[in-house]
């Protein structure tokens, strides 16, 4: 689980250092001016509690691939720059950690999702707007990733409908924890 952590926090902070090396791009059309980010409740990091879907009868069921209890964060800064991560800390170990096998290397691309970029929020109607600009699939690239949003005290829920390949439409819902000033520091 360690070796989870220490790979999502050395991913996080080389891809956030890479997104404040881009502040000076000019942002995507339909960004909002930077006093608004400024100020958004959003800003700061926040750490995974739950990431799923609701079947059919109102049930939570857990993203199998993160397992029941994922680790992740999420972080939004004031220049309007954001990063996410979701993985499962329970997936297995390498044999060889030199030379991980292809089935391996499959299993932990399963069990990690990631990516950084822009966001936008629009506060009026309870939605953010991710615009990833790297990730961990491709397919999100330049693309507007539309979350709800709402807070309940030091919680931030984003949730939304998908339709998966072949799947019918369903309920996700993703929720954080604000990290404190105090967790943060050593």
């Amino acid at each position: 689980m360690n070796s989870v952590r220490i790979a999502t926090c050395a991913f996080l902070l080389l891809t956030f250092t890479w997104a404040k090396s881009q502040g000076s791009r000019t942002p995507s059309s339909g960004s909002q001016p930077q006093s608004s980010i400024a100020r958004s409740p959003l800003i700061g990091t926040w750490r995974l509690v739950s990431a799923g879907t609701f079947n059919r009868d109102g049930a939570f069921e857990p993203y199998p691939e993160y397992g029941p209890h994922p680790v992740g964060y999420l972080m939004y800064d004031p220049t309007g720059h954001m990063c996410v991560s979701l993985a499962n800390p329970n997936h297995p170990n390498w044999v060889n950690p030199e030379k991980p096998t292809d089935a391996e290397k499959l299993r932990s691309y399963d069990a990690f999702f990631a990516y950084c970029g822009t966001y936008e929020v629009r506060e009026k109607e309870n939605r953010v707007i991710h615009r990833p600009e790297m990730g961990s699939w491709p397919h999100y690239i330049g693309t507007d990733q539309n979350r709800n949003f709402r807070l309940e005290g030091d919680r931030l829920i984003l949730s939304d409908e998908e339709t998966p390949p072949g799947g019918e439409r369903r309920r996700y819902q993703i929720t954080w924890e604000r990290v404190g000033h105090s967790e943060t520091m050593p």
